[in-house]
């Protein structure tokens, strides 16, 4: 039997392995640090199969009623990352004040973006040079979900 959860990450420091696994770090950009980020605005859910840590998500309180979501999830976790993506969407949702979730996704990482798509995010668009990537600037795709679409697809 498989057993999957999400726990609130309470010390930073148990990201670091995360953050230096070449899977996750890829997925990163120029301008921020591979570590976790400390602020009070961000918060940090810790994906966990059979116990065991294999991946994150990133919550960013951008507004009152509306997050930023940022999966980290590891080769191990690759299996499971819909129904981990689920469980990040229902903890989102249960926030009575959360009417919208944003996701956004540096262009080329298509597996990403379709990641999202198929957990029931709508492509709203994209920022143009948004992103600095590798020396290079490239756009970052914006991917949306609101609380509507989420009853609705559930």
């Amino acid at each position: 039997m498989v057993s999957l959860a999400l726990e609130h990450v309470q010390n930073l420091d148990t990201l670091a392995e995360l953050f230096k696994d070449p899977y996750i770090s890829r997925i990163g950009h120029d301008h921020r640090a591979l570590e976790p980020i400390q602020h009070p605005h961000v918060k940090y859910l810790s994906a966990k199969l059979n116990g065991q840590q294999v991946g994150a998500f990133m919550i960013v309180e951008s507004g009152f009623v509306e997050i930023d979501i940022h999966a980290m999830l590891s080769k191990q976790a690759l299996e499971h990352s819909r129904d981990f993506g689920r469980l990040c969407l229902i903890w989102a949702f249960a926030q009575k004040h959360i009417n919208r979730v944003t996701a956004y996704i540096i262009e080329g990482l298509d597996s990403a973006k379709n990641y999202c798509l198929k957990l029931g995010f709508k492509n709203e668009g994209m920022r143009r040079g948004a992103c600095l990537k590798n020396g290079r600037l490239v756009g970052v795709h914006v991917l949306g979900m609101t609380r509507r679409d989420w009853e609705q697809a559930k």
